[in-house]
């Protein structure tokens, strides 16, 4: 028997992750040779530093999760090596009641890619970078100079709902839903592409991605455009997203609803540091009502202006109090709903002489029988990659549509500039 201690349970805010057993991937793509030794040691900083990753989740007799310590030394650094594009790694086994991160570094044909995958009750995605962030910093030093600072231990993130309440945010009448409202019932609807499944799997189970990535010059002008005309990029982005999957669901007079996170560490007053909330996200909505003489840029403006006023009256800080928004199904009578995370610019990271990060991608983890839709978006190295993480038959017909989209309204606003 060896030692254990509980942390806390999980809140309500962060147990739908637990539910659906959701670990989040971020994988670097690397050029220059990798010291996997350092990596490891860099890997076991991380875990000393923050010993909460080194948990894992035990259910209660009450249906409740609660992150549980114990003395175990956990599995460390998993290296794959592979040969030629055709070999395939060997799956992944992700239990949540065993640990809650893992690392693994694939090496093909002397390309790495390390991968750090982290349990989504845990760590939202600025929260992940950030720890990243850390763990290449330590093996950056440790490559280049044998040694790495010394180890300040934190103590286990707080959940949304204790950060809510320390800075005075409650619960208000409108939790941003409403406007959704209209679109429930009103409809005769085709099925949706979100049916659950009468039994899901027991082990969480990778969602199959497409992707996009326009060029510097393509994101440049994205970027112009919407300091031109004072919408923010997410409301660009969102807005192509949307037309995209208009126009793709073939259901002209119905409205396409909308569901996004906002990060709020920065909304917040007084801010939250990066790893010192596990989801410190509030969710924001918009109700897409799409027709052949929709501009998007128009589109564009409104969501970033309906997102605007929700702020300034504090519905999206206080949205997670009132629902929790499930990644899986779709709600009863409603169109298919449309998430989209925006992750925005990836700062550079730091690395070693003759590493380089060349590209990243996410991935997801589920172990649900519904199918599920996410797209998010990234730019890294000066180019913006939409991915879309989907069970759906087609989802490289989606991102060509989105791909398109962005390209033509690049290349509008660079003409209007030259003109």
């Amino acid at each position: 028997m060896f030692a254990s201690s509980a942390i806390r349970k999980l809140a309500r805010s962060e147990e739908m992750f637990a539910e659906t057993q959701n670990f989040v991937g971020l994988a670097a793509h690397v050029e220059g040779p990798v010291d996997v030794d350092a990596l490891s040691d860099a890997f076991d900083a991380l875990l000393e530093s923050h010993p909460v990753l080194n948990g894992h989740l035990e259910q209660g007799p009450d249906g409740r999760y609660e992150i549980v310590l114990d003395d175990l030394m956990h599995q460390g650094l998993e290296v794959v090596e592979l040969e030629g594009s055709d070999a395939q790694a060997p799956p992944l086994i992700f239990d949540q009641g065993s640990a809650l991160v893992h690392l693994r570094l694939t090496i093909r044909d002397g390309q790495a890619q390390p991968t750090l995958y982290i349990h989504h009750s845990l760590a939202d995605g600025h929260h992940q970078f950030s720890l990243i962030e850390e763990l290449f910093s330590s093996y950056t030093d440790l490559v280049s100079t044998g040694s790495i600072r010394p180890v300040t231990v934190h103590p286990a993130p707080d959940p949304l709902e204790v950060v809510l309440a320390d800075r005075g945010v409650q619960k208000l009448h409108r939790s941003g839903l409403e406007r959704l409202m209209t679109a429930m019932f009103a409809y005769d609807l085709p099925p949706s592409r979100r049916t659950p499944a009468d039994v899901n799997p027991v082990l969480p189970q990778l969602v199959p991605m497409a992707f996009c990535k326009l060029s510097e010059e393509d994101t440049d002008n994205l970027i112009d455009l919407c300091r031109a005309r004072k919408i923010g990029l997410n409301g660009l982005l969102s807005a192509a997203v949307l037309m995209a999957e208009w126009q793709l669901r073939d259901t002209p007079n119905i409205p396409v609803p909308y569901v996004y996170p906002v990060d709020l560490r920065y909304v917040l007053s007084p801010p939250v540091a990066a790893t010192a909330c596990t989801n410190p996200v509030g969710i924001a909505t918009y109700l897409a009502e799409i027709d052949r003489d929709t501009d998007v840029v128009e589109l564009a403006r409104d969501i970033t202006d309906t997102f605007r006023k929700d702020l300034s009256e504090g519905v999206i800080q206080q949205s997670f109090l009132h629902f929790s928004p499930q990644y899986v199904g779709n709600p009863p009578g409603m169109p298919d709903v449309v998430m989209f995370t925006d992750n925005g610019i990836v700062p550079p990271m730091r690395t070693p002489p003759g590493m380089e990060l060349v590209a990243s991608h996410g991935e997801f983890y589920f172990a649900v029988g519904a199918g599920i839709e996410i797209y998010t978006s990234k730019i890294f190295a000066g180019q913006l990659m939409i991915e879309y993480h989907s069970h759906g038959p087609n989802p490289e017909k989606s991102v060509a549509a989105i791909d398109a989209l962005l390209r033509s309204i690049s290349a509008k606003h660079a003409a209007s500039r030259v003109s």
